[in-house]
C-alpha cells in the first residue's frame, strides 16, 4: 500500500512541475493547474497526523514503565 501512495507522489510531483513549467510559459490553466495542486499538496502535508506525547518522565536506573491501552468508546470518549 505504501508503494502506491510513493509511487502516487512521484506522479503528482511530476504533473506539478510540468504544471509551473507550462504555466511560466505564459498558460493561464496550467499555471491554476500548478497553483492548486501545490496548494492541495502542502495542505495534505499540513494535515498529517503529528504524535502527541501523553506522558513524559525520565527513568532512573531500575525503574521501568507499564503501557496499557485504553478502550476507545464508540463516539471517541475513553
Amino acid at each position: 500500500m505504501k508503494i502506491n501512495a510513493e509511487m502516487s507522489g512521484m506522479r503528482l510531483s511530476r504533473f506539478i512541475k510540468g504544471s509551473w513549467q507550462r504555466g511560466r510559459r505564459g498558460s493561464g490553466i496550467w499555471m491554476a493547474f500548478a497553483i492548486v495542486a501545490t496548494t492541495m499538496r502542502a495542505l495534505r502535508h499540513l494535515s498529517k497526523r503529528k504524535p502527541r506525547i501523553v506522558h513524559k518522565s525520565e527513568l532512573m536506573p531500575g525503574q521501568s514503565v507499564r503501557i496499557d491501552h485504553l478502550q476507545r468508546k464508540q463516539n471517541g470518549d475513553r
